[in-house]
């Protein structure tokens, strides 16, 4: 896990090396290159050590043809790729895609993990800028005449080459907490999509898996599945914790899975805080209170950080918690980020869906959108070209593939930010292909009920937990805040939220 910035634009120069540091240090605490030249190419990459720590600063990678690796992210399957190719036991998962690269084996659909890597040829060519399939790590890009730009964070990019707000980002902002559409909240700055080589084109498209069939119940085979995806996901050279809450997600990582400790975080009097406190074995989780205090600091940190608007109020508590974990020694937390998408957890949405004859983009902006977009507007007619494209015919899969193409990618990169800004590694057990591969053979009558979803997550969690608690209804994680924030205008806590990260592109 890291941060890096690589450019062949002239404009780039030894100048922006401080820049470069200050900006995306923060995501590789344990080490930095600088910013190094490269067959016409600077690289800079910031490295936090989950895998083989002790090699130090690994980045960029030079292999012996002269190529050039950079390279954030994990490669799970690393050992096994490596006997696969090379015969070898790799210690290091940076080592082997260097390998794969130089030696031009790499098939990027085999590699089970969660990357954003560019590689440069010897002779200076950019062969690979790619992403993982669902979207976990980001990649961002600004192309121009003179030359292309990639980096882990949009807002270096856009202090290196001062560009302007990007008006229909906004307009996505308000209606979605996100730049869905647009790429970045900066004009010029794009991301390059899940699945995706920029290069190559694509390698991976999840609307293939989703064809609305119904498929034989398949329990058991969820279950394995889900245990592939927690030990892949246990793959560590460094601690590994569980972010844990009173949800279905958390719990059946935490009843199938192995964790040195379990993080969660609320404010005084929450439920899940005092749900929490009433299990046993309380003295293997960390339970942390966070005042308005605090969380206003650390509000005003992260959005400095980042340059750009926060997606959704609980990306401060999960800094918060991460920072705590971080105190302990813990450099990787789990979290239940896909189990939502992949088996159709937001209730109210993906029940319209399921009941729907035919897919209705009014009826699901109006379920979907924060501020739903007026019928003239451009992200309107965005929403509306994107859906008739698809030749999927079921209302629940359409509204499944555009969780998990388009939302799902949000949700990642707040985790991805709010860790990382504590020095602390995400990962996803549930959003992988392990499990995913087993969610699309459900069909939406055995995912959804009269009221809830997720079915068949809540069956494997009855045994461990009770019925009540599998079936309880999903309580969300409100933060109040007007007891945040100055409010004299007599906000709702909506507007108080996108009032207050407005400000950041002002």
């Amino acid at each position: 896990m890291c941060g890096f910035f690589i450019s062949n634009d002239p404009i780039v120069n030894s100048n922006h090396s401080k820049l470069i540091e200050e900006n995306l240090r923060f995501r590789g605490p344990d080490g930095s290159s600088g910013l190094i030249e490269h067959k016409g190419w600077k690289a800079y990459h910031a490295r936090l050590s989950i895998i083989d720590i002790h090699s130090g600063v690994n980045q960029p990678m030079i292999d012996d043809c002269g190529g050039l690796l950079v390279f954030n992210g994990e490669i799970l399957n690393y050992k096994a790729l490596g006997i696969k190719y090379f015969d070898k036991n790799y210690t290091s998962d940076t080592t082997l895609l260097s390998d794969l690269l130089k030696s031009d084996r790499l098939i990027i659909d085999e590699l089970d993990g969660f990357f954003a890597f560019v590689y440069i040829t010897s002779d200076g060519s950019l062969k690979h800028a790619a992403r993982d399939k669902f979207g976990v790590k980001p990649l961002y890009y600004r192309e121009s005449v003179h030359g292309i730009s990639f980096c882990s964070e949009p807002s270096v990019i856009n202090k290196i080459f001062n560009c302007d707000i990007n008006p229909p980002a906004i307009e996505e902002y308000y209606a979605t907490r996100a730049a869905i559409f647009s790429g970045s909240y900066f004009q010029g700055v794009n991301s390059v999509n899940p699945g995706t080589c920029l290069i190559t084109g694509k390698y991976f498209d999840c609307l293939e898996y989703l064809d609305g069939n119904e498929k034989p119940d398949t329990k058991v085979n969820l279950k394995q599945s889900l245990l592939s995806g927690i030990e892949s996901r246990l793959v560590s050279d460094a601690p590994v914790g569980l972010l844990l809450s009173r949800g279905i997600d958390s719990n059946i990582l935490k009843i199938l899975g192995s964790f040195e400790k379990y993080y969660s975080i609320g404010f005084e009097g929450d439920e899940d805080i005092e749900y929490l406190k009433s299990q046993p074995k309380l003295q293997d989780t960390v339970l942390k209170t966070c005042s308005p205090e605090e969380y206003k600091r650390a509000f005003d940190y992260l959005l400095n950080l980042r340059g750009e608007p926060l997606s959704v109020p609980n990306e401060v508590l999960l800094y918060l918690i991460a920072k705590r974990a971080s105190e302990d020694g813990i450099k990787v937390l789990l979290s239940g980020e896909g189990a939502d998408e992949f088996f159709a957890g937001y209730d109210r949405i993906f029940s319209w869906a399921a009941r729907a004859d035919v897919f209705n983009l009014d009826e699901f902006l109006a379920l979907y959108c924060y501020q739903v977009p007026k019928r003239e507007s451009n992200l309107y007619k965005n929403f509306r070209d994107l859906f008739q494209k698809l030749e999927l015919e079921s209302p629940f899969e359409i509204v499944r593939w555009f969780f998990i193409r388009y939302h799902m990618p949000v949700l990642f990169r707040r985790l991805d930010f709010a860790l990382m800004a504590a020095g602390v590694e995400g990962r996803e057990p549930i959003a992988n292909m392990h499990v995913f591969l087993a969610a699309v053979q459900y069909s939406s009558m055995e995912l959804m009920g009269d009221v809830l979803g997720k079915l068949p997550l809540r069956a494997l969690t009855v045994d461990a937990l009770g019925s009540k608690f599998a079936y309880e209804k999903k309580v969300g994680f409100p933060v109040d805040l007007t007891k945040i924030f100055e409010n004299e205008e007599n906000l709702s806590s909506y507007q108080l939220w996108f009032k207050e990260n407005m400000k950041i592109l002002k």
